[in-house]
């Protein structure tokens, strides 16, 4: 599951189109419907460089964030110095604090390679709330996968930085894998010293996203101990559709 090694790097500016305070929105109606308070002690899972653990804290949410990778973190610490930001396996979740809101989003879930990964994520979630508290996480689908992206490369290029990102779907195992090359334009344009070499600017990662099926989901969620699930679909508060590229799950701990 390591990932975002040298892409951590360049990641903000390569989302920057990702509509951050429409997601934010959303999560917020979400946590009104679910009665959470808005002094709330929340943990987000697969926190990145700390983008949306910022703007909930900005709300007056009491925010922390875990994820795995370590150069993600040293962004997010850099970027909220005031926010508690740890390095952990979420399959392996212990915190120190009961939690009344753990979030998920941006389809880190989708990094779990089985449903037991995702049972043992589910069971550690459970155990880290307060009765009555609430888990949200979001999933990309098998649509998005298999119609949206599949096959499909892109090219783009930051202030400092070019890359080139290839999707690929195996249907058959439910894995949908990216290959990302990312090439560092300031350091290509000078001359290379001595003992260096042009492919020290070059940086390859190979990322897994699996799709988790609603009985996988029922599965993991009935493991951890929750009983009950509201699923909707993409930015909407009905059911999902067939081809909802993403849906949202609101799991809650019953008291």
């Amino acid at each position: 599951m390591e990932t975002y090694t040298g892409f951590a790097e360049v990641y903000d500016e390569m989302m920057d189109n990702i509509p951050y305070l429409e997601w934010e929105n959303f999560l917020l109606q979400l946590l009104f419907m679910n009665n959470v308070n808005p002094d709330a002690v929340i943990t987000e899972l697969g926190c990145g460089t700390g983008t949306m653990t910022e703007l909930l804290a900005d709300e007056g949410f009491k925010m922390s964030g875990i994820d795995l990778s370590e150069d993600m973190l040293k962004l997010a610490r850099k970027k909220c110095p005031d926010i508690t930001f740890k390095q952990m396996d979420m399959r392996e979740l212990v915190l120190d604090e009961p939690q009344d809101v753990i979030i998920s989003i941006a389809d880190s879930m989708n990094y779990l390679e089985t449903v037991d990964d995702l049972s043992k994520t589910m069971k550690g979630v459970y155990n880290a709330l307060v009765p009555g508290g609430v888990f949200i996480f979001d999933l990309k689908t098998e649509f998005f996968f298999k119609y949206v992206v599949r096959n499909r490369t892109f090219r783009g290029h930051g202030k400092e930085f070019s890359y080139i990102w290839k999707n690929y779907y195996d249907e058959e195992a439910k894995c949908h894998t990216y290959d990302v090359t990312i090439k560092n334009k300031t350091q290509k344009n000078k001359n290379i010293s001595e003992g260096e070499n042009i492919n020290q600017f070059i940086h390859n990662e190979k990322h897994k996203q699996h799709v988790f099926s609603a009985q996988d989901i029922k599965q993991a969620a009935i493991y951890g101990g929750f009983r009950g699930a509201k699923v909707y679909g993409n930015m909407t508060f009905e059911k999902p559709r067939l081809n909802d590229e993403r849906i949202y799950c609101v799991l809650t701990k019953e008291k």
